[in-house]
């Protein structure tokens, strides 16, 4: 009881701290517009006014309707809505049929609390908007030349010569153990052996830290590591997120999609093009390469789902696509132009409208639902190229009959004779039963039309598919009217000359190897973002990147070589007093693992970690999908593979990722939380995870027979990759003593005696913050 409260407690600080991480505007855009848009201007907006109430504006909320205000800024408990929405007014119930999910109900309330902050619409822009360093193109960066730096890398000269500047100077260089410790955890999200720590140590070649490198990089545990980085942004998740947060038992395959990119160090450039219109680009490439590309467009089909019907609200699922390709990729939020102008940005409506298009223009896969539980418009992973002209003639004369079929089935009109119909049309076409993906095609081809508002239904001029005017580089696309046109959009996102891409993407590689990006706000590079603390190394990497071949793996080499990276992370008095948050890089911070390093590295030491890659998850046979909002989708499948694979939902947090600052699945994870709080320590020294792994540490060191003294000394350099000291070996020692001595006196058999004792010796490391933290 005592845990599941704990657990319940810790749910509900999680999704406040979702919230807490929005600003005003984007907690309106992303929680409440949506809400209004879809529930209430159809009978409170601009074309009908029930009750006189409309609820488009602020200040129509402010004014009310017969009943009075609607809203009372930072009343929720006393607004008519809130309690229209309780339905715990005596006449009012808003929406009248049925009841909005408790969550939405608590958005407004916060809202409400908050002082309902309504974005304008229509602000003009600021004449110098387009001029915003961001949106200038790279320069060529001269490398500063520092008299007396201590070192001749380039990323160290443009380091100190701000440093210089400010009268600060750089720590030393970590020993070797810190070194190996940090870039395995950097680079593969593990420890390194104590054998290899040992080999390294000894190692005082000049090249054997780049050897070193090499050899991580090399390893298919890094396309592990830096795979989940991407799919944090990418908001990854096995489910669909709407109301009753169907499975998608084919998303594995955008996951290892990932993870084989990085193994591989796919060019970064085509990375995103496959990623946006790997269907298209698959059709003109080798057959061998189709199923990868068409897996790729995961990327958008990941898009949340609203809804109970097929393919519902797609406004809503386009604005996800776009809001997420724009975070990730350009570093610009593009949600808050749905509805108007940018109120900060030089993006448009016309701008949005205009990139609205191409996914317009595409057809989403639909993952089932409550009124509609089965999979639809998936994708087949094999090349239209390889298939039999019988095939093709199946295609062509029997796909309107497919669909009926399937409609009548759901419609239960004649089930049985039906089924029959359609199982003797797809036995003539075996590659009708081709795997599919949870990807996107090719749909009906059409410019978009503006929704004034955000509201789909009342839709207002025409825009051509085409890029933001203020990123245009002076051209824009020439799109067929057969083609959705995300190629050219792919091509354009990853042009040379687009100041964005190169920049953003940088800056995320630096963030990860340091813990803080250049750009303080990594997924915001538009005027309200921070603005870089070393424009010019920003644009220096960005154009080596680009020089590069877009490499990632080259940038991991080119960053790790500096001395910057290789530096300590001890305290220095002087430079504190100077730069106490180490804006400046004058030692590198200590960092907590993240969640999947200690749960992974927790099963490495236990001799429990399944290095295999697990495939598609267990989840129930189809004839079993009956879940409905009230009666969710919901699991956790036990596993030792890699956390990497664990199985992760929307709407429901994985409960060993959510206590320790996992990503939000349900939106684009730019930068994850580092926050400590109580439930982790209790987590820590309660749960059966971590009990299970000091067991196995445990019952390893007792296999090894050794004297109980060399068990501490073998404990100590597996978990903490060290010897210990003197005190704390004889210390450790007569822990083991006293432990066992109050087993003997509680009346525990006696062959219990050693698995418990070492079990809470290992533990004590397991959880200690040596081991929890990386310096």
């Amino acid at each position: 009881m005592t845990r599941l409260f704990f657990l319940l407690a810790f749910l509900v600080l999680l999704s406040q701290t979702e919230v807490l991480s929005m600003t005003p505007d984007e907690f309106f855009e992303t929680k409440i517009r949506p809400v209004l848009v879809e529930s209430c201007f159809k009978c409170h907006g601009v074309d009908k006014t029930s009750n006189g109430l409309r609820l488009d504006s602020r200040d129509q909320l402010m004014t009310g309707g017969e009943r009075g205000p609607a809203i009372i800024p930072g009343q929720a408990d006393e607004s008519l809505l809130i309690q229209a929405m309780r339905r715990t007014h005596a006449d009012l119930a808003m929406p009248p049929k049925q009841p909005l999910p408790i969550a939405v109900v608590e958005d407004f309330q916060m809202w409400i609390d908050a002082g309902a902050a309504w974005p304008e619409s229509g602000v003009d822009q600021s004449a110098d908007a387009g001029r915003h360093w961001a949106f200038l193109p790279l320069r060529d960066v001269e490398v500063p030349v520092v008299h007396d730096a201590a070192s001749t890398h380039p990323i160290d000269r443009f380091i100190a010569a701000r440093q210089t500047a400010l009268g600060l100077r750089s720590v030393a260089r970590a020993d070797q153990r810190t070194l190996i410790r940090r870039a395995s955890f950097d680079l593969t999200g593990l420890p390194p052996s104590w054998e290899r720590t040992v080999q390294f140590s000894e190692d005082q070649r000049p090249e054997a830290f780049a050897e070193l490198v090499d050899e991580l990089l090399a390893s298919p545990r890094y396309g592990e590591r830096w795979g989940r980085h991407w799919l944090d942004l990418a908001r990854y998740a096995d489910t669909a997120g709407e109301n009753s947060d169907y499975p998608i038992p084919q998303a594995y395959l955008y996951r290892d999609y990932v993870i084989d990119a990085f193994n591989s160090d796919k060019p970064y450039d085509e990375f995103i093009q496959e990623q946006i219109a790997g269907d298209i680009i698959g059709r003109n490439g080798p057959p061998e390469a189709y199923a990868q590309r068409v897996i790729a467009t995961g990327f958008i089909a990941q898009s949340k789902r609203f809804g109970t019907n097929d393919l519902e609200a797609m406004h809503l699922i386009i604005e996800d696509t776009l809001d997420t390709m724009g975070k990730v990729v350009l570093g610009l939020g593009l949600r808050c132009a749905r509805c108007h102008d940018h109120k900060y940005d030089p993006t448009t409506t016309e701008d949005y409208y205009g990139l609205y298009g191409f996914f317009q223009s595409t057809a989403y896969p639909f993952p089932g639902g409550e009124s509609v539980r089965e999979q639809r418009y998936f994708v087949p992973t094999i090349d239209p190229s390889t298939l039999a002209a019988a095939d093709k003639d199946f295609f062509a004369k029997h796909a309107d009959d497919i669909n009926r079929l399937k409609q009548r089935i759901q419609s239960e009109t004649d089930v049985q004779a039906n089924k029959k119909a359609l199982a003797e049309i797809e036995a003539r076409a075996p590659s009708r039963l081709a795997p599919v993906a949870y990807a996107v095609t090719e749909g009906n081809v059409a410019d978009a039309k503006v929704q004034h508002g955000g509201n789909p239904s009342r839709k207002g001029e025409v825009v051509r598919r085409r890029f933001p005017e203020f990123l245009s580089l002076d051209r824009q696309p020439e799109i067929s009217s057969q083609e959705s046109g995300r190629l050219q959009l792919a091509r354009w996102l990853t042009d040379r000359d687009n100041p964005l891409t190169a920049r953003v993407i940088v800056n995320r590689i630096w963030q990860f190897h340091f813990g803080k990006p250049i750009v303080p706000t990594p997924s915001n590079f538009g005027q309200q973002g921070s603005p870089p603390t070393h424009p010019d190394l920003l644009d220096w990497l960005a154009q080596q990147l680009i020089e590069n071949d877009w490499s990632i793996k080259a940038m991991h080499r080119l960053i790790m070589s500096s001395a910057t990276y290789q530096l300590t992370a001890a305290h220095d008095p002087h430079n504190a007093a100077i730069d106490s948050g180490n804006k400046y890089y004058w030692r590198f911070d200590r960092r907590r693992m993240d969640a999947e390093s200690i749960r992974d590295s927790m099963l490495l030491l236990a001799g429990n970690l399944d290095l295999s890659r697990p495939g598609a998850h267990p989840f129930p046979a189809k004839d079993k999908w009956k879940w409905t909002a009230h009666r969710q989708f919901k699991a956790v499948y036990p596993s030792n593979h890699r956390s990497v694979y664990l199985m992760v939902q929307r709407l429901h947090p994985h409960p060993f990722l959510s206590i320790f600052n996992g990503p939000n699945t349900s939106t684009s994870t730019a930068m994850r939380d580092r926050s400590t709080v109580p439930l982790q320590a209790l987590f820590m020294t309660n749960s059966e995870l971590v009990d299970q792994q000091a067991r196995g540490l445990a019952e390893s060191l007792i296999t090894a027979g050794a004297e109980p003294g060399q068990r501490i000394q073998s404990a100590y350099r597996r978990v903490l990759l060290r010897s210990p000291s003197r005190q704390e070996l004889d210390r450790a020692a007569r822990f083991i003593e006293d432990y066992q001595r109050v087993l003997v006196d509680e009346g525990v058999p006696p062959e219990e005696h050693q698995r418990i004792t070492w079990t809470s010796f290992a533990r004590t490391l397991l959880t200690a913050n040596e081991f929890l933290f990386v310096d």
